[in-house]
């Protein structure tokens, strides 16, 4: 397959039986295929994408200065600015830091829940760092993060079915999940980049799957197809891009695929004024949860590829490996 399939989930998330079952063949066989595919009838509201896309562009808009006094810090949430990481870092290759800057945020603890309490989850579950402008923003993220936990959550329970697993199998993998949403501008480009430099170098995705709003501007999503060429993904109005991460390809032992992907530069006739803007919500597993060959995905007499890793300690791996140095950031 070299075109990405699109899916209207509203049947399953509606119905049951027969409706799941046949909408989570057809996820099945797209994240089998290529790893990606596109969702319509996910039931978030329009409004709620639209609102969260144009907050974050106003505050990408504020002057540097103010953006830095929510600068990331310990938690890994609040803004990075441009040349701060490179994503092909996290498959051990380097180039120049990536052309694009970011506001995150991620899963609070719950006070009255112990779990958080532990002392090794507290890196994963930081208070988040909210700017003062645009004041609406944080009521309209957090409102957009739930629904997108909760979509993922419906997701996991078909991707469960796909996999001839009980449908409630993730359950208790995600339910203190350590998901982040990060919103992604990628400047216009007056002067030329860097050789080997891109908006997002080639990369996986690290956890369970993503759900990716984006814009059709200049300069976008190419994903690697099983043809082994680049192939560039046209956002469909209203749908969501979803494609998996590592840790389902791990889970599946490969069956599923996390595929490589990446964000190239615009043409340079355009250059200096196609921004491009993005809302990943990078859907995670509890930072203990064991992930390990599942049964349904072991052929007889065939062995798991992987070793046993937690999905926090697969995430922290990987972030330690994009960190842009100070050189290659000054050099941006």
């Amino acid at each position: 397959m070299t075109a990405v399939p699109v899916i209207d989930i509203a049947p399953a998330l509606s119905g049951a039986g027969a409706a799941r079952a046949m909408v989570a063949r057809e996820i099945g066989r797209a994240c089998e295929s290529i790893g990606f595919l596109m969702i319509t009838g996910h039931g978030v509201p329009r409004h709620l994408i639209d609102d969260a896309d144009g907050l974050s562009r106003e505050f990408f808009d504020l002057p540097l200065d103010e953006k830095r006094n929510v600068e990331i810090g310990i938690g890994k949430r609040g803004y990075r600015q441009v040349g701060s990481g490179y994503l092909a870092g996290s498959l051990g290759v380097e180039t120049p830091p990536d052309l694009k800057e970011q506001f995150v945020i991620g899963t609070e603890a719950r006070p009255e829940d112990p779990y958080y309490a532990r002392p090794e989850a507290a890196p994963y579950f930081q208070p988040n760092l909210w700017p003062e402008r645009p004041a609406a923003l944080r009521g309209v993220w957090s409102a957009y993060f739930a629904a997108a936990a909760e979509l993922s959550a419906q997701l996991m329970r078909l991707f469960a079915l796909a996999l001839d697993l009980p449908e409630t199998f993730f359950d208790d993998k995600i339910d203190r999940h350590i998901t982040q949403l990060i919103a992604l501008n990628y400047p216009a480009q007056p002067a030329p980049p860097l050789p080997g430099q891109l908006r997002a170098g080639a990369h996986t995705d690290f956890g369970s799957l993503t759900l990716l709003t984006t814009d059709g501007a200049p300069g976008g999503l190419q994903v690697m197809m099983q043809d082994g060429a680049w192939h560039d993904i046209v956002p469909v109005e209203g749908a969501f891009i979803v494609n998996l991460g590592d840790l389902m390809a791990q889970w599946t032992n490969d069956r599923w695929r996390s595929t490589l992907h990446r964000v190239v530069n615009p043409p340079a006739e355009v250059a200096g004024t196609a921004r491009r803007h993005t809302m990943a919500f990078f859907h995670q597993p509890n930072f203990d949860a064991r992930i390990e060959c599942l049964p349904t995905c072991l052929a007889p007499g065939e062995r798991p590829k992987y070793q046993p890793v937690t999905s926090g300690e697969h995430r922290a791996y990987k972030l330690s490996k994009i960190r842009a140095k100070p050189q290659a950031t000054e050099a941006a």
